[in-house]
């Protein structure tokens, strides 16, 4: 029963966010075949800053969004992620402002790393 829910609610307007984490950690991470699931739980939390999150109801078939309190109690874990889902356009749009923040912010880090440092610097 709840894998037709779960069917049904991907065909739709939203996206299991075990799926969108995926795709994230494929985006973010071309490179890695291996996914760990504290990355994982981690692209998924930084989600919830970025999407709503909504969870389906089994009996009814309702989705519900998450509040403000059931995203800071949530664990990302791989069963509550098959749970979970997200609306696809939202997260699309959402994984291009991933992408381009992490490569921003990856220039920043080698810029910092090749920079020369000062002398007060390597004295510490």
């Amino acid at each position: 029963m709840l894998h037709i829910v779960l069917d049904e609610r991907q065909d739709s307007n939203f996206i299991a966010l075990s799926k969108a984490v995926a795709r994230a950690h494929r985006r973010l991470f071309p490179d890695e075949p291996y996914k760990d699931p504290r990355t994982l739980a981690v692209i998924a939390l930084a989600l919830t800053d970025l999407i709503p999150m909504f969870w389906c109801d089994a009996r009814t078939g309702e989705l519900h969004q998450l509040t403000e309190p059931e995203l800071a109690a949530a664990q990302f874990t791989k069963a509550v992620r098959e749970l979970l889902s997200v609306p696809k356009r939202r997260f699309e749009a959402v994984l291009d402002t991933m992408q381009a923040t992490s490569l921003d912010q990856a220039r920043v880090s080698l810029t910092m790393r090749q920079s020369p440092r000062p002398a007060s610097a390597l004295a510490a």
